[in-house]
């Protein structure tokens, strides 16, 4: 790859201070810093609140992360300047960030389904070389959306880890450590992860689970590295689902629904030893994608949004959403909201194991280690 000068942009990065209720790094972070580790070229860092627009054209490229905190005027400078790669953790295009079943009115909630028009967001993926995706199941989403229809994409097929990660994980296949814990969950002030879920699958099964809560990244994999079972039932999209790839690798079984992203990639039926060189090779093939959207020459002019019609844009939000409100409001309270959440209850209560470890003795695993 020819050298090219990078400037990642995010509302924030691992290292930040945290809000209260979320003390440690969220997956999103996390992703970011694995992608920042394996970039193969400069690379500059810089905060969405702080970068001044101007600032942008000392870069090649401009990777965008999440942009909530991103000035009107940022965000009509990307679309004139058009280096950016936008990289999508959640569902950028959501008022709710696809949080539907934690969103404030009913249409997002019961149709799980985002219908958010956000128009300064649309000239910001249509000035775009290029979006990246984790997961077919996340892209799925935005094409659902009638609003959008990102131009040239990709998906990466998983969340990105760090080289520590797997250093940890090869430590786990030299120390094999007791499994002290039988089952565990996650405990979370976000609805969508699933907690109650998971909590009233473990008292059907007469288990008393071991909670994770309030833990650094580390020690989440140090207790998924001495448990049998991981259960993580999310009630809604969950784009990639990190914390069960975290649970595969370091030997766990894993109980999970059709919510979860990661488990409907291709990749994640492979053996073991296919699979984890598919995970590690995720950082690279992320840095691969954007130089290849940055080599693709532009199709077509494209006449860049100014920061007023940005501002507009974004002020017409608030209308849209009091419009949702109305709409929800004339909705038969019953029968209207069966019609629509019926078959999505049913897949969000489905259980099932999504990955059994593999025994050291199989076939699978000499195959994989081969």
């Amino acid at each position: 790859m020819s050298a090219r000068r990078v400037l990642f942009v995010a509302d924030q990065y691992a290292d930040a201070s945290r809000s209260v209720g979320e003390y440690h790094p969220g997956g999103a972070e996390l992703t970011d810093g694995a992608a920042i580790e394996a970039c193969p070229w400069p690379i500059e860092l810089a905060t969405s609140a702080t970068l001044r627009p101007r600032d942008l054209r000392s870069f090649d490229i401009h990777v965008v992360a999440n942009l909530e905190q991103g000035s009107a005027e940022l965000v009509s400078e990307l679309c004139r300047l058009g280096r950016h790669v936008l990289f999508e953790h959640d569902l950028r295009i959501c008022q709710y960030n696809g949080n539907f079943p934690g969103a404030a009115e009913k249409v997002h909630r019961f149709t799980q389904r985002c219908i958010c028009p956000f128009p300064h967001l649309a000239d910001l993926y249509r000035t775009a070389i290029g979006t990246v995706f984790l997961t077919h199941r996340q892209l799925a989403y935005y094409h659902a959306n009638p609003f959008f229809r990102p131009g040239a994409s990709a998906v990466l097929g998983c969340s990105l880890m760090s080289r520590a990660f797997f250093e940890r994980v090869a430590r786990q296949g030299d120390d094999r450590p007791a499994r002290t814990i039988d089952t565990a969950i996650v405990a979370s002030i976000q609805r969508i992860k699933g907690e109650e879920g998971a909590r009233q699958y473990c008292r059907q099964e007469g288990i008393e689970p071991f909670v994770i809560e309030n833990m650094t990244p580390e020690q989440v994999l140090e207790t998924l590295a001495q448990c049998r079972t991981l259960v993580y039932l999310p009630t809604g999209l969950e784009p990639a689902g990190r914390l069960l790839v975290e649970a595969r690798f370091l030997g766990c079984k894993v109980l999970s629904n059709p919510n979860a992203g990661v488990c409907g990639e291709s990749w994640w039926g492979l053996p073991d030893g296919l699979a984890l060189e598919v995970l590690r090779d995720a950082p690279d093939r992320f840095w691969r994608l954007v130089n290849r959207f940055a080599q693709v020459e532009r199709q077509a002019s494209v006449v860049p949004p100014s920061a007023s019609r940005i501002a507009r844009a974004k002020g017409r939000v608030d209308g849209f959403t009091r419009h949702l409100r109305t709409v929800e409001s004339r909705l038969v309270p019953n029968a209207a909201m069966d019609l629509f959440s019926g078959p999505w209850r049913r897949r969000a209560a489905s259980v099932s194991v999504v990955h059994e470890p593999t025994d050291p003795g199989s076939s699978d695993s000499k195959r994989s280690a081969s």
